[in-house]
């Protein structure tokens, strides 16, 4: 069934019409697609598997085909992006997780909150995305500490404070300890400040501080003047961009790679960027990529794309059917945010920077280096860290980190041969492409470890080792490049190197932070995880602010005696 002859008699049969097609095994789909024409599109697939080995993979390791008729291109869309969600194929782009990135939503209840969402099953008005549960964590947290919106799932019945209340996170509308008018002003000092349209809100807030004021409830004048302090911060501190419209995404794709940036913008400023490594599947292209993408994740008011869509309008039509709203997507980027989005396109390595590897480290400009630390806080917690950086610039989605499992103590040498041979034996595996090049936080003795590590599974990479202080780059083959005569190799390789230090201290922090939490009472851990970033900021607070929270200051000595201060 795996002969390409086979597979042509197949697909003769298939039917002219629109609709999905569907390649399958008995350990699942393997890839799923839409067509105007499903017999020309799958004979446009098997004379392509002729020579692209990622085509002849899908037939390869299929064993039936299905297909589903439908009236138009635009419902076999529709029908794919549905089909690939449900199943994801292995070789279709798909969020893997299930969901999109986290948003936050203010409820459509009587006395609304705030919560973190991934879906949009429930009414009220969404914001973000935010790129990491912990950004919109920490943007949650600052909302309740400045308007005070509820913080339970449901508004309970008049009864017992909480204790979010007495932490200042609530104002308790439960209890009747804020009238419903004052609670829908707060509302909307929280809606300003999510989506930075502040110009209404303002003059509210000034007027009611007056009212406040006339009655002497001077605590109540502070509150406000808190979050009038933090509303005008924020409209002076974002450059507006005068925009005609309030929301949109802007795609750029980088060159001819593999990548492209999101820009946000939100109330007429830029407010977010991230930039996203296309996975290797075979559908694998920046249209593609919108469809995986607005599948599950929020839909603007506006998109833009700098390139990559052969049909924008049935982008179009499926983004308004999807968001039920009416969304404008176009090619041409407005002349105000392209200047602002060009400007921010991050740039690749010049072809001065490719010639110097060439001249002074004698090798081909490397495309993928990968870079290793090791971290440990007196022997407990070793861990080690590996990041990526590919085509000039760090690839966050492919970095790893590793917790030592074979010895317990301080052995940086014997903790870094770990790491280096866990990841070596996934990429002999083919888990991992294999890199140009390895880089080592640290001297010849790093270096020599990574050596053999290399010899012994045979892999074909450069190996180096970069020390701190004098950054000197020792090579495998005996050299010694003091980098800081050739800036544009510092510039990259201690990149590389304090990103992978950065990765791995950031890890080892986490561990002695659970260490902590795990070892506190339920109701301390939870007073600090409302109030504080991290543990080590009660290392930075007073013991005033600890005791208002309910926490003793001598736990501030503790934290710092037994797990340092970071």
């Amino acid at each position: 069934m795996n002969s390409l002859a086979r597979w042509r008699e197949i697909i003769e049969k298939t039917s002219e019409r629109s609709g999905v097609y569907i390649f399958r095994n008995r350990k699942g789909y393997v890839y799923i697609g839409k067509a105007k024409n499903l017999k020309r599109r799958l004979l446009q697939h098997l004379q392509a598997a002729k020579e692209d080995p990622k085509e002849f993979k899908i037939f390869a390791q299929s064993e039936r085909l299905d297909y589903i008729i439908t009236r138009s291109e635009y419902e076999a869309l529709v029908l794919e992006r549905q089909l690939i969600n449900l199943h994801k194929p292995k070789f279709n782009v798909v969020f893997k997780h299930g969901g999109g990135y986290p948003m936050l939503l203010l409820t459509a209840d009587e006395y609304p909150t705030l919560k973190i969402v991934r879906d949009f099953e429930e009414k009220g008005e969404y914001f973000g995305p935010f790129f990491s549960v912990r950004q919109a964590k920490k943007v949650k947290k600052l909302v309740h500490q400045l308007f005070k919106l509820r913080t339970c799932e449901e508004l309970p019945k008049p009864g017992k404070l909480c204790m979010d209340y007495h932490l200042g996170l609530c104002s308790a509308p439960c209890v009747g300890k804020i009238s419903k008018e004052d609670y829908t002003l707060a509302v909307e000092g929280a809606k300003a400040f999510l989506s930075g349209e502040v110009g209404e809100i303002l003059p509210k807030l000034y007027r009611k501080i007056e009212e406040h004021a006339k009655r002497l409830e001077f605590e109540k004048c502070a509150l406000l003047k808190e979050q009038i302090t933090a509303l005008e911060n924020l409209a002076r501190g974002q450059n507006v961009l005068n925009l005609p419209f309030a929301e949109a995404d802007v795609w750029v794709p980088i060159g001819a790679t593999k990548r492209v940036v999101l820009y946000l913008v939100r109330g007429r400023r830029l407010v977010g960027k991230e930039e996203f490594e296309l996975p290797e599947a075979y559908d694998s292209t920046p249209e593609s990529w919108l469809y995986a993408y607005y599948s599950v994740n929020y839909i603007p008011q506006r998109v833009f794309v700098g390139g990559g869509v052969e049909n924008p309008q049935m982008l179009e039509r499926y983004l308004s059917d999807r968001s039920k709203k009416g969304v404008k997507v176009s090619t041409e980027i407005p002349k105000p945010l392209k200047e602002l989005v060009e400007a921010n396109i991050p740039q690749g390595v010049d072809e001065e920077t490719k010639t110097l590897f060439e001249e002074v480290l004698k090798i081909p400009f490397p495309e993928r280096v990968e870079g290793f630390d090791i971290s440990h806080f007196m022997g407990e917690f070793v861990v080690g860290s590996c990041v990526v950086w590919e085509r000039g610039s760090m690839n966050k989605r492919c970095y790893r980190k590793y917790r030592i499992k074979t010895f317990e103590g301080i052995d940086d040498y014997r903790a870094l041969k770990e790491v280096l041979s866990r990841r070596a034996k996934r990429i002999k595996k083919g888990q991992y492409p294999v890199p140009d090049m390895w880089l080592i936080d640290g001297g010849k003795g790093q270096l020599n470890v990574a050596l053999e590590v290399k010899r012994f599974y045979k892999l074909p990479t450069f190996v180096v080792a970069l020390a701190k202080r004098e950054e000197i780059l020792f090579t495998e083959d005996g050299r010694e490049i003091p980098l800081r005569e050739y800036p544009p190799l510092y510039r990259i390789f201690g990149l590389i190197r304090d990103e992978a230090h950065r990765f791995a201290v950031g890890y080892n922090r986490k561990l002695r932070e659970l260490k902590i939490l795990n070892k506190l009472p339920q109701r301390e851990r939870k007073i600090i995880e409302r109030n504080f970033d991290s543990v080590y900021e009660i290392l930075k607070t007073d013991d005033r602010k600890l005791r208002r929270l309910g926490l003793d200051p001598s736990l501030r000595q503790k934290i710092e005696e037994q797990y340092g201060e970071d």
